[in-house]
């Protein structure tokens, strides 16, 4: 019951923000929400926890991930598209790999708070998606991040223990870090557009 409720919750984003992008006041609060719903999992929800199945090395990872969109840009001088597209991909990784976190935080076994609040944050989480690849990279781009949302949790949630293990390993943590410092670029660059 726990997965098919999340992902009600993350199909029921896109919905939501549609509805309130006709009003200026509400899309500008359904913009502010995504943009802190971004920044509140990564900040909040990604980075820590990588950070603790990491360890102490995981802040280099963190580090290049800041500093890998300004490795496209300058040093490679990548054209916008493309590095667009380069931090969509990282970003839509690093959904899926949460989303197996995710999917072991609703597993029953686990404590009724923790599926509550997933639930609960998986409607800003299907809003950001919605709001960040469709303008980007299309409405099938942004379909397939939420059917891949929903298997990596789905997998998560019905395979159990195995997947926990690979979840929770040293290197998904390094790996993780270093797409979250990369998704900070991200919600950087959408705050600059937004305020322009």
């Amino acid at each position: 019951m726990n997965f098919v409720l999340s992902t009600l919750a993350l199909l029921a984003g896109p919905l939501v923000y549609g509805i309130g992008r006709h009003n200026d006041s509400v899309r500008r609060f359904l913009d502010a929400v995504v943009i802190l719903s971004i920044g509140w999992i990564v900040g909040v929800h990604i980075i820590p926890e990588a950070i603790g199945a990491g360890g102490t090395p995981t802040f280099f990872f963190l580090a290049l991930g800041i500093a890998f969109p300004f490795v496209l840009h300058f040093v490679f001088h990548v054209a916008t598209r493309t590095e667009q597209l380069a931090l969509l991909s990282l970003a839509g990784i690093a959904l899926v790999l949460h989303a197996v976190i995710d999917g072991i935080a609703l597993l029953p076994a686990n404590n009724g708070h923790v599926a509550t609040a997933v639930i609960l944050h998986r409607l800003p989480v299907g809003m950001a998606i919605w709001w960040t690849f469709r303008p980007a990279v299309g409405r099938g781009a942004a379909a397939t991040a939420f059917a891949l949302i929903i298997v990596g949790t789905g997998a998560a949630y019905y395979l159990g223990a195995p997947v926990l293990e690979i979840a929770t390993s040293r290197h998904m943590a390094w790996f993780q870090a270093f797409v979250s410092g990369s998704l900070i670029d991200l919600v950087v660059r959408e705050v600059i557009r937004k305020v322009r």
